[in-house]
């Protein structure tokens, strides 16, 4: 009788502590959800940041592309725009007879 009691006695602790186990994987799995959930709307905003961000990236590279006003504050802080290079006149010649003096021929060869 004593090795009956001996029995009984474990499979009420046992049970008691399978009890208490399943309890606490319940909190512990109640909590993960929690945190799964947290996390799940942090990465939401994240990615709606994200969104934006990279709209706003494409709207400042268009801006940068089309010779927006960043682009203008950068030339104004890396030197200016390089202006173009400057054009040669041509110099046509003209005859002496046509004007009969010689001083338009020295002034046009200056120009």
């Amino acid at each position: 009788m004593n090795e009956i009691l001996h029995a009984n006695i474990f499979f009420v602790i046992a049970s008691i502590a399978t009890v208490c186990f399943c309890i606490l994987i319940c909190v512990v799995l109640f909590h993960l959800i929690k945190i799964m959930q947290s996390i799940r709307a942090i990465l939401t905003r994240v990615e709606e940041g994200s969104e934006v961000i990279a709209e706003d990236l494409s709207h400042l590279r268009a801006a940068i592309m089309e010779g927006g006003i960043v682009s203008r504050l950068i030339a104004l802080f890396f030197g200016g725009q390089k202006s173009a290079p400057k054009r040669k006149r041509t110099v046509s010649k003209r005859s002496h007879n046509t004007y009969g003096n010689e001083e338009t021929d020295e002034e046009d060869s200056t120009l």
